[in-house]
């Protein structure tokens, strides 16, 4: 492309380009070219950026009448030069966007090879896209925390989400983002989870071509020392959640948090396969473990609590192997305003058993509260009697289902035989009941 540039004690500016030419054997050989463009250079500022301007234009009709020469002044070759020209004006003018940018090179490529670019992915379109993809990979509760990130990140993002292309979108922008959750109240942990979501969408562009490298790819994720520490229950206040508790049905899930440590969504969801009352043993594979795609791990085996073996000794098994054993709990999601977890809040107030310290929001902003009691408290005591009894922390990984130290040591507070006297530890309601 044509340049402009000045000599020394000239009152003129000098085009400055090349071109490809051949040689009578066809041989293709670079032209350089050098000459006055006769555009005088004035004494102002303001006058000088439109003698550049005009300069440059010389300069380009100096280059196109010098690729006609060469042979070059085909149709095509004329159509690229005119958007060259044109680019180079915006450029000259110090107009030349970013999205004209793009423009220029989608049109460039259509004139040289007749194809056309394919349309570039917005923001919002990219993201929406991923949502679509993760339909048919993903659990529904999984989906909905993924729609939930998207959403906060192009409402975030606004209009310009929808107008912006993939590439816009800058690590800067995504800290700003973080920095906001976290203003309006949440959790660096519920922070994070954003993060991660947000992230894995960015490196599913990369893998398919839309982005070079993902932005979220060095972002900084902020320390979890805010988030609400859960506490165990006593067994003075396990009796007063199964006494309140609305049905037998509610009574079991409750027996199996505290006495089996079953997280609440896979203690509604457990099946009559998973029952061996012969063995006195509970077979299951947690929902968080398949979530995390780990399906080759062979399911835990709780052996059955003494207050598990009296609840399902007094109720009626299906025969059907596939059937829930707490129909009208197992279709009912865990979150939402009308889910289980609300539903045991109920439970608990009925019951009188405090939430216990809940986290503040940050001026008053919005956020998701957190207590320190819910119904994984109940897993806390499950855990916690196991570590007052004196059972080591591997045999609590085995019974509980957890992978690793660091996650296991969160619930202490302060191979089937061995299992079974380690479960055999936690009391029983009756044994903790005060003497009167």
């Amino acid at each position: 492309m044509a340049t402009i540039f000045k000599r020394p004690n000239s009152h003129y500016y000098y085009a400055a380009f090349r071109i490809e030419v051949r040689d009578g054997n066809g041989k293709k050989t670079w032209k350089q070219f050098k000459q006055v463009t006769k555009v005088r250079i004035p004494l102002t500022r303001r006058d000088q950026e439109k003698s550049e301007q005009e300069a440059l234009r010389v300069a380009m009709e100096f280059e196109q009448n010098a690729l006609r020469q060469a042979g070059a002044g085909t149709e095509g070759s004329q159509r690229i030069m005119a958007i060259v020209r044109e680019a180079a004006d915006k450029a000259a003018q110090k107009r030349l966007t970013a999205d004209l940018g793009r423009n220029f090179i989608r049109r460039l490529v259509e004139a040289s090879t007749g194809e056309q670019m394919p349309a570039e992915k917005t923001i919002a379109g990219w993201f929406n896209e991923w949502l679509e993809q993760k339909k048919g990979t993903t659990k529904p509760t999984t989906q909905a925390r993924y729609k939930a990130s998207m959403k906060a990140i192009l409402a975030h993002l606004g209009d310009e989400a929808s107008a912006m292309p993939l590439d816009s979108l800058t690590i800067g922008k995504l800290r700003v983002f973080r920095d906001k959750l976290k203003a309006e109240g949440r959790t660096a942990k519920t922070t994070n989870h954003y993060l991660k979501d947000v992230h894995s969408a960015l490196i599913a562009a990369v893998k398919e071509g839309l982005l070079k490298r993902a932005p979220s790819e060095n972002l900084e994720f902020l320390p979890e020392e805010d988030s609400t520490n859960r506490e165990p229950l006593s067994f003075g206040d396990i009796s007063k959640l199964i006494d309140s508790a609305p049905s037998a049905e509610w009574r079991g899930v409750i027996l199996l948090g505290a006495f089996g440590g079953l997280r609440l969504g896979d203690a509604a969801r457990i099946t009559r396969s998973c029952i061996d009352l012969e063995e006195k043993v509970i077979r299951f594979k947690p929902q968080k473990t398949q979530r995390k795609k780990q399906t080759q791990q062979a399911p835990i085996q709780l052996p059955m609590h003494v207050e598990l073996i009296r609840y399902f000794a007094s109720i009626e098994l299906s025969n059907d192997p596939t059937a829930p054993v707490f129909p009208s709990l197992a279709r009912v999601s865990v979150s939402g305003n009308k889910g289980l977890s609300s539903r045991f809040v109920q439970i608990m107030e009925a019951a009188g058993v405090a939430r216990g310290q809940t986290r503040k929001h940050i001026d008053g902003k919005a956020g998701r509260s957190s207590h320190a009691h819910s119904f994984h408290s109940l897993r806390h005591t499950f855990n916690s009697s196991m570590f007052n009894s004196g059972v080591t922390q591997e045999m609590r990984m085995k019974i509980v289902g957890h992978a690793d130290t660091k996650t296991n040591g969160r619930y202490t507070h302060a191979e089937l035989a061995s299992l079974r006297r380690a479960v055999d530890a936690v009391p029983t309601l009756e044994s903790e009941k005060p003497a009167e």
